[in-house]
């Protein structure tokens, strides 16, 4: 996002349901070692201490289940949707075994075009400051003094520079609005880079969508 042209123009908040999936004559109770993608396997952290399982990462939720579709391997069992067992007709073993039960994953949606926003919007951008103290507070406070809400705020180390950060800011308000060009421009004098990532429609919470 900060190399392109591309910019965000909408946001998919859905409910993340894990299940264990094997082979038909497989129950829980065979099951030796499970494969998924890291952030699978974090996610079930208990299900899988207590069940004393040998976690083995993969590239991703779906391509694990798809992995033992094709080979027969002994005792062994995936964490994905139950979308992915139907897909590759493995068996659901055990279902929702997820340790948080408000476990949600925001995806972005982005495009070429900019699509101007209706209802409650959000902003994304990305930023970094200077590295001396208070360089951040005095970034933010071009939000706090104008009362926009920060939604969330996060730091990505910058590559070739040790212990410097891009951060990743998400706050209510469009773009087009007075008071957050007030704050944008305010916040421009006080970093040495910044980027409009989008301006877009505020997901409303409420999806129940299916993962891969």
């Amino acid at each position: 996002m900060r190399e392109s042209n591309l910019k965000i123009i909408g946001e998919v908040i859905i409910r993340i349901s894990h299940c264990l999936i094997s082979y038909h004559d497989y129950e829980v109770k065979d099951i030796r070692r499970v494969y998924s993608h890291p952030q699978a396997l974090g996610q079930c952290r208990n299900f899988i201490r207590k069940q004393k399982l040998t976690t083995y990462p993969t590239y991703d939720t779906a391509g694990s289940v798809k992995m033992l579709s094709r080979r027969r391997i002994k005792h062994a069992a995936a964490i994905a949707s139950r979308k992915a067992a139907e897909i590759y007709g493995l068996k659901v073993l055990a279902e929702g075994i997820e340790d948080d039960k408000n476990n949600y994953t925001r995806f972005l949606i982005i495009s070429r075009n900019i699509i101007k926003p209706v209802g409650k919007v959000k902003t994304s951008i990305v930023f970094t400051v200077k590295h001396v103290p208070g360089s951040l507070y005095k970034a933010l406070k071009a939000f706090a003094s104008r009362g926009i809400n920060l939604t969330k705020i996060e730091s990505r180390p910058i590559i070739g520079r040790p212990w410097e950060y891009y951060f990743y800011l998400d706050f209510e308000g469009n773009v087009e609005d007075n008071i957050v060009r007030d704050a944008l421009k305010e916040l421009s004098r006080k970093v040495t880079y910044i980027k409009v990532l989008g301006s877009y429609k505020q997901s409303s919470n409420n999806y129940a969508l299916n993962y891969l």
